[in-house]
């Protein structure tokens, strides 16, 4: 039984590796998406005892339990493409807007593909409020407005104030959120260069997702042929009354 739990744990991750991978795929054109990663884990090993017949119980062996797919994002700087559109703003290595959402939550995102709603607020594709350092949301109104590299809003040669950037934990957990959103408790406050009039590409890698698809999707294979084979081991097994 342990081979069937094994191969189809392998299945389920491998399936969950192949998901993230289309999501990549999918997502190879959006602004500032992050490439979804991951690793396989191996459960704990269970031991096994022999017991029974009036003797001492004696471990006999380890016994596998199966894997997991543990996903995490790649947080590598990406290229840059110029777009000449004064609400747009690229983000140099590996730097973060901050965002606040309609629930008052603070988000972060590389997608700088920003528009000026009606009330003169500078938000995202979805409608969440980018921020400055002080925590205000950016307010320019319709006139022109520019942002240094250091993020230094100015309109009419008047200081709004300075775009609130973040880093992100390499190790700490970070939810992704649609959107090209992340959410996460650990966001550092940083320096980044700011480009205005340029847009942050994805990360994907195109020939390496590519790859991975292949491997997962031929792993995945194997691991169903099998599952096809124990069964077919355990229900003839059973047939023969081998199975208690």
């Amino acid at each position: 039984m342990d081979a069937l739990y094994i191969a189809a744990s392998g299945m389920i991750a491998q399936n969950q590796s192949m998901a993230a991978i289309g999501a990549n795929l999918a997502n190879a054109d959006s602004p500032g998406y992050l490439t979804q990663v991951g690793s396989m884990a191996e459960f704990p090993s269970a031991m096994v005892t022999r017991v029974g017949g009036g003797s001492i119980p004696q471990t006999v062996g380890a016994s596998g339990q199966g894997v997991a797919f543990l996903a995490g994002l790649e947080l590598a700087p990406s290229a840059q493409q110029t777009t000449g559109l004064m609400t747009d703003l690229a983000i140099g290595g590996s730097g973060f807007f901050a965002v606040r959402n309609s629930g008052g939550g603070v988000l972060y995102t590389r997608d700088g593909h920003f528009t000026v709603d009606s009330t003169g607020t500078l938000v995202t594709s979805g409608g969440d409020r980018v921020l400055m350092t002080n925590g205000q949301p950016v307010v320019v109104g319709e006139a022109p407005f520019t942002v240094s590299a250091n993020g230094t809003i100015t309109q009419q040669g008047k200081v709004l104030g300075q775009l609130a950037l973040f880093t992100l934990p390499a190790r700490g957990p970070i939810t992704t959120l649609p959107g090209n959103l992340y959410q996460t408790a650990g966001a550092v406050a940083a320096k980044s260069i700011v480009t205005q009039g340029a847009l942050n590409t994805s990360n994907v890698n195109l020939a390496t997702q590519s790859v991975d698809l292949i491997t997962a999707e031929s792993s995945y294979q194997s691991l169903t042929e099998v599952v096809n084979e124990e069964s077919n081991r355990l229900k003839t097994a059973a047939s023969l009354g081998v199975l208690a």
